[in-house]
């Protein structure tokens, strides 16, 4: 099997088709020519070639081709819509958050009124760590009236 060199842009020299001077899409078809230069084809001409060689046949390659471009031009339209639904994401992130913003406040806000109300008695709070230490480097002094009542014993 052979293989053929493809060319975007121009080639090798000569650079065109050797068929049309189409410069584009360029398949080598290996060989020299007399002059030193490739012999390339072009994509039409190649085309061409093929359903003069009876190896496609124009209707079909017509029809494929006008089914292709009417999927890019669906591709390109469905393209041009994605700003749109990045912003209709980007709106409905916001309004969630802000609605689970909303809900969080409102109910923290219920449960302290609900248990304003409830609560008739003041509940004691546990100390924290200043009062417990407080405590711990200063323990408890005996009263006064055992400390006398012992020295008064002794004497």
């Amino acid at each position: 099997m052979r293989h053929f060199l493809y060319f975007e842009n121009g080639g090798p020299f000569p650079g065109t088709c050797i068929s049309c001077g189409d410069n584009k899409h360029l398949y080598d078809i290996q060989g020299t020519r007399f002059d030193g230069g490739n012999n390339l084809l072009c994509k039409k001409c190649v085309g061409e070639l093929a359903v003069f060689a009876g190896y496609a046949e124009l209707a079909p390659l017509e029809e494929q081709i006008y089914n292709l471009e009417a999927d890019i031009e669906a591709h390109e339209r469905e393209l041009a819509r994605i700003p749109e639904h990045v912003e209709e994401l980007i709106n409905g992130i916001r309004s969630s958050v802000t609605d689970f913003v909303f809900a969080v406040s409102y109910s923290d806000s219920i449960d302290l009124a609900e248990s304003a109300e409830k609560s008739e008695l003041p509940v004691a709070q546990p100390a924290d760590d200043a009062q417990r230490s407080k405590r711990a480097a200063n323990p408890p002094i005996k009263s006064a009236s055992k400390q006398g009542s012992s020295s008064i014993s002794a004497s």
